[in-house]
Parts: C-alpha cells; structure tokens; sequence
C-alpha cells in the first residue's frame, strides 16, 4: 500500500513539475519579444529621438517678421520650443478666402508675426499632423508656407495656411499658449537681419501682381555676408550585423547572397524580408513585403508608426527633419524622405556620398521600406574653421553671369554641402538654390576674397 502511494507522490510531482515548466514556458517572452527588448543595438544617440510624428513635419525654417525687419529661425533650441508650443495650438473656424492688396502689403511690411517655410510643395494631410488638434486643413492639396499674425489677444491670433503652388489661401483662428509674451521677447533677441528680395529682383511690392492676386513670395537674404564656421566631423558606421539583429525577427535565419562584386543580399525566406547591403558605397535596403498591404495610407499613422519604429533602435543617427512625401503609385504608399540638419542647417551630399543625409521610409501596416547609409557623422565637431555665405548683393551678381534671375527660383536657403576630405567630412556653408523646373545648384563664397560661386551642380535653370 505504501509502495503504491509513494508511486502516486511521485507521479504527481512528475506532473507538477511538467505543467510549472509549460507555464513557464508559455509565459516566457518568446525570442522576438526578447530580442526586441534587450537585444536590440542602438545605433544613434538618444538626444535624436523624436517626442511624436509632428516633430518630423516641422517646417525647415520659421521667420519672425517684426518692424519690417526678419530674423531667422533655424532647428535649435529656440526652435523647438517653438515648434513645441505651435504644435498644441487649437485651430478653429478655417475657410478660403482672398486676403486684398492692402492685407498682403501690411503683413509682409509691418504686421509682426512668424512665417512657417517648407521647401517643398508639402501635402496638406502631412501639414495637418503637425497640429495636435482635430480640425482639419481641408481646401487645399498642398501647403509652401503658414503665416500667423495678429494682436494676439489672449493668445488667439489670425493664421493662414497658404499655396503658393495653387495660388490660394486658408485663414483661421488658432490659439497659441503664451504667444504674445513669446514675441515680445523676441523683439530683444540678437539675430541676423534679413531683408527681402522679391522675383522682379526689388525689394518692395508688385503692386501690380497683387491686383492681379497674385501670391506674394519673398527670398529672404542678409546684406552683409554672415560668418559661418566650416566643419570637419569623423564618419562613424553602423556595423551591418547590428542592422540584421534590428530588422529580423530571428537574426540566425536570413541567407547571405552575393549578388554583385560588393552586393549582398540577406533574405529570410519564412518572413520575405531582405536587407540589401553595398558593402563598396555602405548603402542598405530593407524590405519587408508583409507590411506592404493594408488600407489606404494615412501620414498621422505613417509617422507615429515611422517614429516607434526608428526610436526603438535610435535610428535617427542626427537631427533629420522630412524633406519631400513621394508617392508610390502602384500600391498607394508614400515614401518619406527625410533630410539630415546639423547645427540647423540641412546638409546636401554629393552623389559619390548618396544617402549620407537622406533616410527614406515608408509605412502601411508597419516599417516596409527602410533605406539609408550606414555611415554617419560623429556627434563631436573635429574642426571649426571660420567662413561665410555670400552677401545679397555677390548672389545676385552670381545669378546675372550664369544667365539666370529671381524670378527663376523657387527657394534659397542656407544649408551645408558635404565632402570628403582625407577619412574626414567637411561640411561648408552654402546658400541651396532651388529652380522652378526643379534643378537645384549652390552658391557658395569664393575663397580669399568676395564674390560667390556655383559649385555641386548645373545652375543654368533651363
């Protein structure tokens, strides 16, 4: 009897022991989940990382109008507080309307306000995350600019979403936390003067285009030439194992295929996802086609999911800021293309460098499509040396002698081209000239003496 109840002891903790490890078992995390925890790598810093969606929208450049008199705003600190308090501003009551040549020429002379710059034609369901509210920008299909001005009282002031793509407007009301005492400590702050010059090349009104309503638009540039440091950074890269660990869900499971001289491809046949890896130019594609499907695209989900993802593993090895929405006509899909910034300015590398100061990514049900370099610049400057952006004056003579005028551009704005020098990468200072038929060249100022001129690419605008 006793050698039978020792039996039946010894088969229930058998028992026991076989379902506590089962439970353990099943409520383990699995290698996914734990990998996505504690084994991803982190690539950037995590001073990169970006609060929301709305932080990867914000516009490229905001002018504070005052007196008759601009100030720039790069992305920096100032900026983001800025961006920041913007972002939570209540929108209300917003329709069409046709501002008169009276309301255009107070604005641009003596109404104080901020003016909020992209340099694209942006989409305005991508403009409409900006805002944490939900009225909607609806009325136009793309937006250049946002002018908020007004006396501000109570914080509400006028603002207008404008296209100058369409030639049309939207105004409405939107309620800004502390904006009145924002601006007003604006008026005490250093900053560089900038002045306007409009595309007949004057620097006052076209009367005769606003009676015709016609959309003002103003190239904003300093008359004395401002000194801006040269900068040499160490190039850093990301060790594409760390990449593989990030984007499989088992990293033992994708098959190493070399497909040309310096390409391979890495390809996990349960899943379809593939990394493609130029090991020569340090270049890589993700694709993974199982979040290629889903409904029809939304930018508000898009950059939330774009922002979860790239967070997890610090992806943003800088301050990238979006620069231009691609469409995907065969399934409906946007790419976001997104520019690198340092000390705010955008950087432009050349072609031998491509991807250096891009990341493009689209995103349906999640991450499909992820495509960057895996060089990137060291958070330290190595080397400052002193230089300069050309005058108004020395860019208007260098747009005379290669035929062109302001009424062929679309956009200058100050930015950094990048080089290689030696291992090290140099970023100079350069004004980014846009054309209207979509060529982009940069002035940039002669050495050792004034003047400016064209270099990394084809100014001739026709």
């Amino acid at each position: 009897m006793k050698e039978h109840l020792k039996s039946l002891a010894l088969t229930f903790l058998v028992g026991a022991s076989l379902l506590q490890t089962g439970i353990l078992w099943y409520s383990s995390p699995s290698y996914q989940e734990s990998q996505n925890v504690e084994d991803i790598p982190k690539i950037g810093h995590e001073t990169f990382q970006k609060k929301g969606g709305y932080q990867l929208i914000s516009p490229e450049e905001i002018l504070v109008h005052q007196e008759g008199k601009q100030r720039r705003i790069l992305p920096g600190k100032e900026y983001w507080a800025l961006t920041d308090q913007l972002h939570h501003a209540r929108l209300e009551n917003i329709r069409s309307v046709e501002p008169s040549l009276a309301q255009w020429s107070g604005l641009m002379k003596d109404e104080p306000g901020l003016e909020l710059r992209f340099h694209q034609d942006f989409p305005a369901d991508v403009v409409n995350t900006f805002f944490s509210g939900n009225e909607e920008i609806d009325g136009l299909q793309y937006i250049n600019r946002i002018w908020l001005f007004g006396e501000g009282d109570n914080n509400q002031v006028t603002i207008w979403f404008i296209s100058d793509r369409e030639q049309s407007v939207l105004e409405g009301t939107a309620l800004i936390r502390d904006y009145t005492d924002w601006l007003d400590q604006e008026t005490g702050m250093d900053g560089e003067v900038l002045h306007p010059v409009f595309p007949n090349g004057k620097s006052n009104l076209d009367k005769k285009s606003l009676r015709n309503r016609e959309i003002p638009y103003a190239f904003y540039l300093p008359k004395e030439s401002p000194s801006v440091d040269r900068l040499t950074f160490p190039l850093k890269k990301i060790d594409v194992n760390d990449m593989i660990l990030i984007l499989f869900r088992n990293p033992s499971n994708p098959k190493k295929t070399q497909v040309f001289d310096s390409t391979y491809i890495y390809m996990d046949s349960d899943s379809g996802r593939t990394l493609q890896h130029n090991k020569q130019n340090q270049t890589m594609v993700y694709n993974n086609p199982m979040n290629d499907t889903g409904g029809e695209a939304s930018p508000s989900s898009d950059l939330a999911t774009i922002t979860t993802f790239m967070n997890r593993h610090n992806g943003w090895t800088g301050n990238f800021l979006l620069n231009r929405v691609e469409m995907d006509l065969n399934n409906g899909s946007n790419n976001y293309v997104f520019q690198l910034y340092m000390k705010g300015y955008p950087v432009y590398a050349s072609k031998q460098h491509s991807g250096l100061d891009t990341i493009r990514l689209t995103a349906r049900q999640g991450v499909s499509t992820y495509e960057r370099s895996l060089h990137y610049f060291a958070s330290q400057v190595e080397r400052e040396e002193k230089d300069r952006l050309p005058a108004q004056n020395e860019v208007f003579t260098a747009l005379k002698r290669v035929g062109s005028d302001w009424s062929d551009l679309r956009s200058i704005h100050p930015g950094y081209q990048a080089a290689l020098k030696g291992k090290k990468m140099q970023l100079k200072p350069v004004w980014v000239v846009q054309f209207r038929n979509g060529k982009q060249g940069f002035l940039t100022a002669s050495e050792g003496g004034d003047g400016a001129k064209w270099t990394g690419a084809e100014p001739n605008p026709s």
